[in-house]
């Protein structure tokens, strides 16, 4: 069969269904040139960009917590351990989950692209019209920001692609174009009164304006540690602050175990999700995928496939008395992580025994513990070891509900504390790891704290994982970036290649 590069076919349709908020007419199914007609057909249109971000959460952990030191797999895959090669980092660039992750996005772009260029000639009021377009900005600008963080240099799609032409020309832009891009997106929603301050009921899942300023707070915290522009800290201040202020959250009340149950996910904490249903169509499949290997009734009624199985480092870093610190992390290590019987470890964020399988369990792409957390990130980086309001969104996470650790500065009289997280910003990233693990959140951590691409590399070449010893030896700095996918560079070339692969 011929091979077929996505962006050059962008424009044919894919077989998305929408998910439960926005179950909607599928546009595939209409002619094109009769189908924007009005506001009905641009709300259809907007969610299938929204159905088409599914494929890539479906996969996304394969790049974020299998590639880091979170994460493993015991299912080794068929085509050579294809599943096993984002742990051994021996990925190529025809792996096809890479693929997938990589098309996901830009079929998402593609389709609020759709939307963005056919708004104004439909007929609707402006508060409508400046909704739909503030969800399409942010589905584009999220997008893009996954994109260049997990490859580099992309090709920014400001528009869609209307022929193969066209599709031939397009090359990839350096990742600071790509960062601008996104920042004018995001800011023209965050500044602007285009959405509702949040979603609930009913909305619950759509992009907010709160989902806009803490989204751009990470885009600014992410690019002023990766390419050196400690001006931006306090950016990323400003509008993670934003996003406080405009939801008008007063703080983390949901205890952390309930937080990940199907009958209290859809929660004030949640600030965007990505959403699933339980049904044939529209499911999410983590609870199985993340069960142990072979294992039933933990997490889904289904056999386990084995996917992102908790390193043991991973479950060291929860703070225990047996380790020397002076509670035990309880309540958040029952939830996040549990030792299987085989001596492996599972998370129990994704649980649904649902008989039939179809998992309901939704993905928290950022909620306010996030938030709290790369304030921290954000206040320790302008202000130093010893900021107060660091410290200060530290604690709002130590001390959620139900939680039994102590704070920041009570733990600077804990000998095993103060030598495992000697400075403030060690005591960040412990607090995120152990926080958003299973979040797909670790990769992108680690790249921040690491942000030279030597350091990163003398990281990953020095974790231990207890009774097996290093485990990445010959990790190597191109592996910081994944791989183009094969057709993408087969059918045009001038796209380039990632260096290593």
């Amino acid at each position: 069969m011929k091979r077929v590069s996505f962006i050059v076919l962008a424009v044919i349709a894919f077989g998305f269904s929408s998910c439960n908020f926005l179950n909607l007419t599928d546009p595939d199914a209409f002619d094109e040139s009769k189908f924007y007609r009005d506001s009905a057909d641009m709300e259809g249109l907007l969610a299938s960009a929204y159905a088409g971000l599914r494929p890539a959460y479906d996969k996304l952990f394969f790049v974020t917590e299998m590639k880091s030191d979170n994460a493993y797999t015991t299912d080794m895959g068929t085509a050579g351990g294809k599943y096993y090669t984002f742990v051994s980092h021996t990925v190529t660039s025809q792996n096809d989950i890479v693929a997938e992750i990589y098309n996901a996005f830009y079929f998402c772009i593609h389709r609020s692209n759709l939307v963005l260029e056919h708004l104004d000639a439909v007929q609707m009021s402006e508060a409508e019209r400046n909704r739909l377009r503030g969800e399409a900005l942010y589905l584009r600008a999220l997008s893009h920001f996954y994109l260049t963080r997990l490859w580099g240099k992309v090709t920014i799609m400001r528009h869609t692609i209307t022929g193969s032409a066209a599709a031939a020309a397009l090359r990839r832009s350096p990742v600071e174009d790509v960062y601008a891009f996104i920042i004018e997106d995001l800011k023209s929603v965050a500044d602007a009164n285009w959405l509702p301050a949040t979603c609930t009921g009913a909305q619950f899942g759509h992009a907010s304006r709160t989902a806009a300023c803490a989204l751009l707070g990470r885009v600014y915290l992410q690019q002023a540690a990766t390419q050196n522009k400690p001006e931006l800290y306090n950016d990323a201040v400003t509008y993670l602050e934003k996003a406080i202020s405009v939801s008008g959250y007063a703080g983390l009340e949901k205890a952390y175990n309930k937080l990940f149950t199907l009958e209290e996910q859809n929660d004030a904490e949640v600030i965007f999700p990505i959403m699933y249903m339980a049904n044939a169509a529209e499911g999410s499949n983590f609870a199985q995928y993340f069960q142990p290997q072979g294992a039933t009734g933990l997490t889904s009624a289904l056999t386990g496939r084995g996917f992102n199985i908790g390193q043991e480092n991973l479950y060291l870093e929860f703070e225990s008395t047996q380790n020397g610190f002076p509670t035990n992390d309880r309540i958040r290590t029952t939830a996040a992580i549990r030792k299987y019987t085989d001596g492996t470890y599972y998370t129990r964020k994704y649980v649904d025994l649902n008989p039939a399988g179809y998992g309901g369990n939704i993905w928290f792409e950022i909620r306010f513990a996030d938030v709290y957390l790369m304030l921290a990130e954000a206040y320790e980086r302008v202000e130093g070891n010893t900021s107060a309001k660091a410290i200060e969104y530290l604690d709002k996470v130590r001390s959620r509900p139900s939680s039994s650790l102590k704070d920041y500065a009570t733990m600077q009289t804990n000998a095993a504390y103060v030598a495992a997280y000697p400075t403030l910003r060690e005591a960040i990233f412990h607090e995120r790891r152990v926080e958003l693990c299973f979040e797909n959140q670790r990769w992108f951590d680690l790249m921040r704290l690491y942000s030279n691409a030597d350091d990163f590399v003398a990281y990953m070449r020095s974790v231990v994982e207890p009774n097996v010893g290093a485990k990445y030896t010959g990790f190597q700095k191109y592996e910081l970036l994944l791989p183009i996918p094969y057709d993408e560079v087969f059918l045009n070339p001038d796209l380039g290649q990632n260096e290593g692969y």
